[in-house]
């Protein structure tokens, strides 16, 4: 039940930690307009992650006997293989700054717009993605946790850009991620049971255990390097 919420507490973290900054920048700033852009890019983002997102399932879910089993296979390992992306390679070196990039701020307009929509629409696609295929509960339920989860990213960032309170955002973010890699352990090992399970019996926790090993490796090694020097010292 809770899964809607964290995703989009996360994925609403990554997208408020450009949006957020740029808004305040602007109205601090006095640049209406430009605030205005950023809202109608982010509309707009998230209008067609969220359509692009529902059409899709909505098609899956007419598709009937093999094929149906092939999709919801191939889909459980393609998202395991974007939360590994996301989580592990692409955030190994990134840091969070709650400060306006001052290169988005000079793109203008039209620009500030194309950066929110993309924003908006990468994330919130993958999000999505990832509340469809793993939600069992109903759709009110999965609406209202989602729009908590967003509203709780927004507000996390907004209170640590102003000031008001301090927050690690880079702690908050990176434990989310360890809750991430778990799902995506999940979905790896239920795709490879749907696609491989008449063959091999225990093909679902083998997935699971293949996945999360080297995947937390990958996030905590150099946690694990600090506290083993520390401890031989």
């Amino acid at each position: 039940m809770f899964a809607p919420f964290i995703i989009c507490f996360r994925e609403g973290i990554e997208i408020f930690l450009i949006i957020i900054p740029l808004v305040v920048y602007f109205n601090s700033n006095k640049m209406r307009e430009m605030s205005i852009s950023v809202f109608k890019g982010g509309v707009v983002g998230a209008f067609l992650a969220t359509f692009i997102g529902t059409v899709l399932f909505t098609q899956a879910a007419a598709l009937k006997g093999t094929a149906g089993e092939l999709f919801d296979g191939i889909l459980g390992i393609v998202l395991s293989i974007l939360v590994l992306v996301s989580v592990i390679i692409l955030r190994k070196t990134k840091n969070f700054s709650t400060q306006a990039d001052q290169k988005i701020v000079s793109m203008g307009k039209k620009g500030v717009a194309i950066i929110s929509a993309i924003t908006f629409f990468r994330e919130l696609l993958e999000a999505v993605l990832f509340i469809l295929a793993s939600s069992s509960e109903s759709g009110f339920l999965i609406v209202t946790f989602s729009i908590l989860g967003l509203l709780c990213a927004a507000l996390s960032v907004y209170i640590v850009s102003k000031g008001i309170f301090k927050l690690k955002i880079n702690l908050v973010f990176y434990v989310l991620n360890l809750f991430l890699v778990g799902l995506g352990a999940y979905y790896f090992g239920d795709g490879l049971e749907v696609l491989f399970g008449s063959y091999v019996s225990e093909i679902f926790k083998i997935g699971i255990l293949v996945y999360a090993i080297p995947s937390y490796f990958l996030m905590l090694k150099k946690d694990l390097k600090k506290y083993l020097n520390s401890v031989l010292k």
